[in-house]
């Protein structure tokens, strides 16, 4: 076993977003991007930022503020996108652009740093799974394959 490899950790991202952070599991961030003004979709939700060329494809960005009820009015001087592989099998979009406010930072999660703060308890239209405290900093666990399903959504309206 080699020194990154301990048991009962998990390697994470938390994406930093204007009001609160986002946390991912490592494997599903393919990249982080500098940030670049979308195109803009017609029609679609605030949410929705519009797409950006990435390695010869057409990425939809979103702004998860956006999507959790939180507006966003101007970007932050270290934007980022952090691009995410998509979670349904033959999606339409192979990966997904989230918007972050700042360079995602790697966390080895373990049992002791990661508390559960709230659980969703929607209806399905907040695409996280919960809240949770992170070694003391909140963060939001969003349900990835819910975003892509409204994304999905968004697009063939």
């Amino acid at each position: 076993m080699t020194a990154e490899q301990v048991p009962g950790e998990i390697r994470t991202v938390l994406i930093p977003m204007h009001d609160t952070t986002l946390l991912l599991p490592n494997a599903a961030v393919a990249e982080v991007i500098d940030y670049r003004l979308p195109k803009n979709i017609n029609g679609s939700p605030d949410w929705l930022s519009g797409s950006v060329s990435w390695r010869q494809i057409s990425l939809p960005v979103i702004v998860m503020e956006n999507m959790l009820g939180h507006q966003v009015d101007k970007p932050g001087v270290r934007q980022r996108i952090a691009v995410c592989h998509a979670q349904i099998p033959g999606a339409r979009f192979p990966y997904i652009g989230i918007v972050a406010q700042g360079i995602p930072r790697l966390v080895r999660l373990s049992e002791n740093l990661i508390e559960l703060v709230e659980a969703a308890e929607n209806d399905g239209e907040v695409p996280v799974y919960g809240k949770v405290l992170v070694d003391g900093e909140a963060a939001w666990i969003p349900d990835l394959k819910k975003v892509e399903v409204l994304l999905n959504e968004a697009l063939q309206a």
